[in-house]
Formats: structure tokens, C-alpha cells, sequence
């Protein structure tokens, strides 16, 4: 990041290094809120409007920042307004999940250039994943006509057990320590990679229905289940990582083998891998349903999105399935509910698409098992950000984690 940055103006190593920092957060603030004016930018970061203009004539100066012209008048004088110069630098999204590989590029201004690219790369333990992912990146950047200098960091979210103290991803790469460091000399970039339900918590927080929140739970139910915490406004992580394990949480009994080893795992019965099983099953028993007419009888086929489709055709089979995951999910979220009293709960992923149906039986199930009080005391939405919420976050984290060294 320093690279953007001119060289020192006579002053100590010590406050160059601070004010170096200063301007990291006011770049950070920019990227995430958009254009702000220079009292805004003095609210947030905490700093005197002095400093703050100062700041922002050098960062003018080094062509890292522009001036908009004026904003607003709430009384005074109308406040100048400032925004991050267009294609300053660019920053990477990538999404793994065990399906398939998304990768997107975004501006300097938080703006998405094009359409993402999908490869058929799913996660799993080998590492050779990544140089697939490397030669399609490479290909999307010169397509894009994106120089790799240009490039600030990437920001990978992927599913599995990660200790993110140790940067090992415990069920896919147990033997790799700093797996951000490996993958940053195979990228040539400056990689941060952390756990799907952690950076789409982030981006709820900073672009969807979390913002100005404190205290938010997320729940990404994708091909597994995951939650992101945010408590008083922080990304909650844990001693080593491994918060949010909440789709390991056992809840039926006599359950269905979960991938962790043990049986009725809340994953077994909500998730998208979990749904997709359940269509399967349900048709091999002669189970009448659209989603068999939708794969032409190859059952093998039915991917989560059959399901859905199925449900929203009025397929009574479908609906059902996706009443059920309703039902399970509530009953689960009454122990959320019940031991960090959020303000707010986010459901996003996969199986949130089928929101529709799963809102009347989650409730139902949440009124029937919950107390009250508390669940009087949290709002509960679904996520409006679909499946870039990934790609933003990921993107987003690589950004601030940049911009925080």
C-alpha cells in the first residue's frame, strides 16, 4: 500500500509512519461509506477537521484522492466532498465454496467491473486448486485489460475449520501453516483468505442490512453452515478462529451422519448439501415432485437450485422440504437468541432463496421454543446482498486488512 504513497516530507520516520497510517483509514473509510465530506470523515476516524483536511491535501497530492465539490448544507457553509480517485487501484474477491471457484474484480471506488468469473473448481484438499485458480485469474485480468501491479490484494473466503491465528485450514489444508502466505507467493499478491460465514458477516456490516448495527449474528446456510458474530461492532473471531461453528451445533436425535464425525448436526438438516440429499431420497422413494421433471429423471443432477425452482413452481414436495429447514433453523436460532441477545439476525446463502418459504415455519418455530421477551428483543432479516455478499466481503476484507498493516 505504502507504493501509493510519495515519498516522506522531512519529517520523523515515527510520524510519517503515523500519518501514513491516518491516511490508510481515511482510504479504508472511503472505500467502505463512499463519498463523504471532510467533517464526516473527522466524525468517524475521531480526528480534528485540521488534521483531517491536512490529510486530505496530501492524499490530493498524491493523487489518491479527489475533490467532488460540495455537498449539503446543514445550516454553515456547504462542506467539500471528497471520494477515492476511479481505477486508483484494484482489489480481488474470490469465493471457493465445494462447488465451484467465483472470482470478481472490484475499483478503487468499491465498484464491481463486469461480470464475475466462474470456473468448475470447488474446494477440496488439494492444493493444485489454487493454481487453477491462479491461470483462470490470470486470463480474467488480461481479458480485463488489468495489469497485475495494479492489483492492491485479494481476499479469499472458503468453507472448513480455519484457525485463523495460524492461518491453517484445518479440514482441507491441515498440514499447511499460514496458508495466506503460500498462497501469496503462487498469487504474486498480497492474499488474506478467512471463513465464508466471517466475510460475509463483514459484508453485511459494512454494504447490506447490518450497517450502523453493533451487535449481529449472520448465518451464511450455503453447502454448510456457518455464522458470522459481530459484538459491539467487531468481528468477533474467538481464541483461535473458530467461532460460528453453527452448523455443528447437535440438535436431532438419531440424526444422519455429519461430515465432522458425528450424527444430527443442525448442517444435516439445513444445508444446501443437506436439502439436495433430502430431494433425492424423496424421490428414489416415490416421492411424486417436479424436481424430478426438472433433471429429466437424472437425480444425480438435482443441485439446490432445482430445489428451489421446484418451490417456487408450486411444487408441494419442494415446499415442504424447505418448510422443515424453516422449522429446524428457528429452533436453532432460539439458542442464538437465548445466549448472545442480538439486535439483529442476518440469514443469507443458497438456501435463503427460498426465503419465502422458510419465514412463516422459522417463526412459528422460534414462538413455540423461544422466551419471549427475548425474541421480542431481535429483528430477524434475510440478506439482500444474494450471492455477491461473498465477493464483496472477501474483497472488502482484503481491503481492510491491507490498509491495517
Amino acid at each position: 500500500m505504502e507504493r501509493f504513497f510519495k515519498n516522506s516530507r522531512n519529517q520523523s520516520e515515527g510520524v510519517e509512519r503515523k500519518k501514513i497510517l491516518q491516511k490508510k483509514q481515511i482510504i479504508r473509510t472511503l472505500y467502505y461509506r463512499g463519498t463523504l465530506s471532510n467533517a464526516e470523515l473527522s466524525v468517524i476516524l475521531k480526528l480534528s477537521t485540521p488534521k483531517i483536511n491536512n490529510l486530505l491535501i496530501e492524499l490530493i497530492e498524491d493523487g489518491l484522492v479527489k475533490e467532488l465539490g460540495r455537498g449539503d448544507s446543514s445550516g454553515g457553509r456547504r462542506p467539500n466532498i471528497y471520494g477515492l480517485t476511479d481505477d486508483l487501484f484494484y482489489v480481488i474477491g474470490i469465493t471457493i465454496n465445494i462447488k465451484r471457484t467465483i472470482i470478481s474484480l472490484f475499483n478503487s471506488n468499491n465498484k464491481e467491473l463486469g461480470e464475475p468469473l466462474i470456473i468448475p473448481v470447488g474446494m477440496k484438499a488439494d492444493f493444485q486448486i489454487f493454481e487453477r485458480i491462479q491461470d483462470a485469474l490470470d486470463t480474467f485480468l488480461r481479458s480485463a485489460g488489468i495489469e497485475k501491479n495494479k492489483i492492491l490484494a485479494m481476499g479469499i473466503e472458503h468453507p472448513g475449520l480455519f484457525d485463523q491465528k495460524r492461518g491453517i485450514n484445518k479440514t482441507y489444508f491441515p498440514g499447511i501453516e499460514n496458508l495466506s502466505g503460500q498462497l501469496k507467493e503462487l498469487f504474486g499478491l498480497p492474499v488474506f483468505i478467512n471463513h465464508d460465514s466471517k466475510i460475509r458477516a463483514l459484508a453485511e456490516k459494512q454494504f447490506g442490512v447490518a450497517q450502523n448495527r453493533k451487535n449481529v449474528l449472520v448465518l451464511h446456510i450455503d453447502w454448510g453452515v456457518g455464522l458470522g458474530i459481530i459484538i459491539n461492532g467487531k468481528l468477533y473471531s474467538g481464541k483461535s478462529g473458530y467461532s460460528g461453528e453453527f452448523g455443528h451445533l447437535p440438535i436431532a436425535e438419531n440424526g444422519v451422519l455429519c461430515t465432522c464425525g458425528k450424527k444430527g448436526c443442525l448442517e444435516t438438516i439445513i444445508s444446501a448439501t443437506a436439502i439436495v440429499r433430502i430431494a433425492r431420497e424423496g424421490i428414489q422413494q416415490g416421492m411424486a415432485s417436479l424436481i424430478n421433471d426438472l433433471v429429466q429423471g437424472e437425480l444425480n443432477e438435482v443441485d439446490i437450485s432445482t430445489v428451489i425452482e421446484a418451490a417456487y413452481r408450486g411444487d408441494q414436495f419442494a415446499i415442504s422440504i424447505f418448510s422443515d429447514v424453516g422449522f429446524w433453523l428457528g429452533k436453532g436460532i432460539v439458542y442464538l437468541m437465548q445466549i448472545f441477545n442480538p439486535e439483529l439476525i442476518v440469514i443469507g446463502g443458497r438456501v435463503a432463496e427460498a426465503n419465502l418459504f422458510i419465514r412463516a415455519p422459522l417463526r412459528q418455530a422460534i414462538n413455540t421454543f423461544s422466551n419471549r421477551d427475548l425474541s421480542n428483543d431481535t429483528e430477524i432479516e434475510f440478506s439482500v446482498m444474494g450471492q455477491k455478499a461473498g465477493l464483496i466481503g472477501a474483497a472488502a476484507y482484503a481491503l481492510d486488512r491491507i490498509t491495517s498493516i
